[in-house]
C-alpha cells in the first residue's frame, strides 16, 4: 500500500504534529507499507532558508513544495500535482491542504484520511472568525475524506456534528522511547515544560503560579525547553524580571538536540503545563515515560491523560495563587510516595506507543480502501475472492471454530439498511457478496469491484467440490419434497461427504428446541439453512449454538434450484449478471417489487454511502 502524507511542517521542523507524522510515516515503513511525506519547504520562522525538494528523513522519502501568504494558512497550489500513484492520501490537521484537497476530490478521486490535531483553535485569535469558518468551509471539507480520525477525546467531541458516521477516535501515538525512565528517581520539587512558547501554552500563566508557589516551596524550580515562537521570548523575560524569578529559579533553554534534552529529563520529577489548549498532549505522555508526574491544566485532553493514568495533578492556572496552593498541598502529599507515582506514569505512557497507533490507523486504511471488509450501506462483506473462502471455511472446521456464513444481494442490504437489528445482526456473520448491484455499489464507494460474484447457488456447491474435508452436512428449509429431492441430489453429486439428515422449513416455533436437538445429535460440520432473508439469518444467529453446527450458512433459494423446483437461468445470463431479469420473468407478482423498486433504491442509497 503505498500512502502520503501530507503535513505543513515535517522535520526539520519540531513540533508535535511534525512528531507524530515522523513516528507513524517511519512505524508504518517498518510494517511494510511504502508511506511518504509532502510537505512545505520552509520551517516557519526561520525566513528565507529554502529545504531540499526531496530529502529522506529517517528512511521516509520527502518531497518539499513552495507556498505563499501566512503561514497561518499557507497557499500551495502545487499540492495536487504530487497525487498520482497513491492509494490513499492522509492529510493531517484542519488546514489550506485539508481545505484545497477537499475542494479537488472530483479531479483527483483519491481515497483520503484527515486527522484533526486540535482543529485550528489553538489560541483565541479571530476566535469568531475560526468559528464561523469551522461551521461553513470545514463542515463542507470533512464530506470530502472517508475517514476523519479524532487525535483526542477532545477532538471527537468538536468534530463530531459534524461527520460522526465517519469519524473514528484514534488518539496520538507517541515515542514512549525517547525519554524512556529517565526522570529522576529522587524527589524534588522540579517542574520541566517542554514546548513551543506559542501564545496558547499559557507560559505567563505557569511562572505566575512558582513565583507564588515559592512562598510555600521555595526550593521548587522551573525549567522551560523549546523554541521562541510568535515573539513570546522576550515577554517570558520581561515577566520573569517582574515576578524576581531569577535565573537560578526558573531556566529558559533553547533549541536543545535529543541528547540536552534527554539530560535535563533526568534532573526533574514534573512534566508542567498551562496550555489553554492542545489537541492531545504529546510531552505531557512523553514526560510520563520519562517517569515525570503530570502537572497541568484541566482542558480535556489533559483531563484524559491524567484520568486514565491515574496519576498527576490538574490545576487552573488561570487563577496562579489558588494554582500554587494547590500544587503545595499536592506536593507535600506526594513527595513519600514519589517513587510509585514515577512508575505508575511510565506504566500509564505505555499504552500510547506506536506500534500499537499505527496498527489502528492501518485498520481504518484497509476499511477505508476495502482490502479485507467494504461496508456497503452499513453491511459489511468480506472482499476476498472464493478460492480464499473455501480455505476460510476449512480452517474453521478443522478448528471446530463456530462460523456463520451469510450471501447479501442488493434486496439482502435494503433490508438491512432499513431494519437496525437485522443489519447489527449480520455484523455477527461472514458476509459473501451477492449480484451485480452489491458490485456496483462496491465501484462506486471503492472503486473496484469484489473479486468474485460468490451467490450462494454457486459457492455453497463449489465449496462442497473444493473442500479439504469430508464434510457432515445437514439441510433445513424450503418444503418437504423440495428439501428430501435436495438432499439426495447433493448426495448423488457429492458422496464424499456425509448427508447426516435434512428437515423442512415449517417446523412450529414450539418444536424449535427438539429440531436443534436433532440436529445436534448428527454432529454437522455444515448445516445449510434455506428460509430466505432475513428469517435464516435470523434462525442462525438463535439457534446455531443449540445445533452444535460449526459452519452455519444462509443459502436461499438453494434446494429450491438443486431439486429442479425452480429453473435457474441459463449460463450465459448469470454470466452477463442478469439473472435477476430472469427469476423477475419467471416470478412478477412475487419478484417485481423486489426487483424493479427494490434494486432502484438500492442504487440510489448506493450514491451517498460513504459509512
Amino acid at each position: 500500500m503505498r500512502v502520503l502524507h501530507i503535513v505543513r511542517q515535517f522535520s526539520p521542523a519540531i513540533g508535535g504534529l511534525e512528531n507524530f507524522v515522523l513516528c507513524l510515516a517511519r512505524a508504518q515503513r517498518a510494517a511494510g507499507l511504502d508511506a511518504r511525506v509532502l510537505t512545505l519547504n520552509t520551517v516557519f520562522h526561520q525566513t528565507g532558508k529554502k529545504l531540499a525538494a526531496q530529502d529522506t528523513i529517517e528512511g521516509i522519502p520527502v518531497t518539499r513544495i513552495s507556498w505563499s501568504g501566512s503561514y497561518k494558512y499557507p497557499l500551495s497550489l502545487s499540492a495536487q500535482s504530487h497525487l498520482a500513484g497513491f492509494d490513499l492520501i492522509h492529510v493531517h490537521a484542519v488546514d489550506f491542504f485539508a481545505d484545497y484537497l477537499a475542494l479537488l476530490k472530483s479531479l483527483h478521486k483519491t481515497p483520503m484520511v484527515l486527522s484533526t490535531h486540535g482543529g485550528f483553535f489553538h489560541s483565541t485569535y479571530a476566535s469568531t472568525l475560526k468559528r464561523v469558518f469551522f461551521n461553513t468551509v470545514t463542515r463542507r471539507t470533512v464530506r470530502a475524506y472517508q475517514r476523519v480520525i479524532a487525535c483526542s477525546e477532545g477532538d471527537e467531541t468538536m468534530f463530531a456534528p459534524l461527520c460522526r458516521p465517519w469519524m473514528r477516535l484514534i488518539e496520538n501515538g507517541v515515542d514512549v522511547e525517547k525519554f524512556a525512565d529517565l526522570g529522576a528517581r529522587q524527589f524534588s520539587p522540579s517542574l520541566l515544560f517542554i514546548g513551543r512558547f506559542s501564545s496558547n501554552k499559557r507560559l505567563d500563566l505557569l511562572l505566575e503560579t512558582v513565583a507564588h508557589l515559592r512562598a510555600s516551596r521555595p526550593d521548587v524550580r522551573l525549567t522551560i525547553i523549546g523554541r521562541d515562537w510568535d515573539d513570546n521570548l522576550q515577554r517570558l523575560r520581561q515577566r520573569m524580571t517582574e515576578l524576581a524569578l531569577g535565573d537560578e529559579v526558573v531556566r529558559i533553554l533553547l533549541n536543545l538536540d535529543d541528547a540536552a534534552i534527554q539530560t535535563e529529563v533526568g534532573r526533574h520529577c514534573f512534566i508542567a503545563s498551562a496550555s489553554d489548549y492542545e489537541g492531545f498532549g504529546m510531552t505531557l505522555v512523553e514526560g510520563m515515560a520519562a517517569g515525570l508526574v503530570p502537572i497541568a491544566s484541566p482542558i480535556a485532553s489533559f483531563q484524559t491523560i491524567v484520568e486514565q493514568a491515574g496519576v498527576g495533578h490538574l490545576v487552573d492556572f488561570h487563577q496562579p495563587a489558588q494554582a500554587a496552593q494547590s500544587i503545595a498541598g499536592y506536593l507535600a502529599g506526594l513527595e513519600a510516595a514519589y517513587p510509585a507515582a514515577r512508575a505508575q506514569a511510565i506504566s500509564a505512557a505505555q499504552r500510547y506507543g506506536w506500534v500499537g497507533t499505527a496498527e489502528r490507523f492501518m485498520r481504518e486504511y484497509e476499511a477505508v480502501l476495502g482490502l479485507r471488509t467494504r461496508v456497503i450501506q452499513g453491511v459489511a462483506i468480506d472482499s476476498r475472492d472464493g478460492h480464499a473462502v473455501v480455505k476460510a471455511l476449512d480452517h474453521a472446521v478443522a478448528r471446530r471454530q463456530p462460523l456463520q456464513l451469510a450471501i447479501a444481494n442488493a434486496h439482502t442490504v435494503n433490508l438491512a439498511r432499513n431494519n437496525a437489528a437485522y443489519r447489527q445482526l449480520l455484523g455477527r456473520f461472514l458476509v459473501l457478496n451477492d449480484g451485480a448491484g452489491v458490485n456496483i455499489a462496491s465501484k462506486l464507494k471503492y472503486r473496484k469491484p469484489f473479486a468474485e460474484n460468490l451467490n450462494g447457488t454457486d459457492f455453497v456447491p463449489r465449496y462442497l467440490a473444493e473442500s479439504t474435508h469430508s464434510l457432515r452436512v445437514f439441510l433445513l428449509g424450503a418444503r418437504p419434497d423440495v428439501v428430501a429431492q435436495a438432499h439426495t441430489r447433493f448426495s448423488q453429486q457429492y458422496p464424499r461427504h456425509q448427508w447426516v439428515g435434512f428437515e423442512d422449513g415449517y417446523g412450529r416455533p414450539e418444536d424449535e428446541a427438539a429440531l436443534c436437538a436433532r440436529i445436534r445429535q448428527t454432529a454437522p460440520d455444515l448445516l445449510l439453512v434455506a428460509k430466505g432473508n432475513p428469517l435464516q439469518e435470523e434462525w442462525i444467529a438463535r439457534c446455531a449454538a443449540q445445533t452444535a453446527a460449526t459452519v452455519c450458512v444462509g443459502v436461499g433459494a438453494l434446494f429450491d434450484f438443486t431439486a429442479g423446483a425452480v429453473q435457474r437461468a441459463p449460463l450465459w445470463v448469470r454470466q452477463l449478471r442478469c439473472e435477476w431479469l430472469y427469476r423477475l420473468a419467471q416470478e412478477p407478482r412475487r419478484m417485481w417489487q423486489r426487483y424493479l423498486v427494490g434494486n432502484v433504491t438500492f442504487l440510489w442509497a448506493a450514491r451517498g454511502d460513504r459509512i
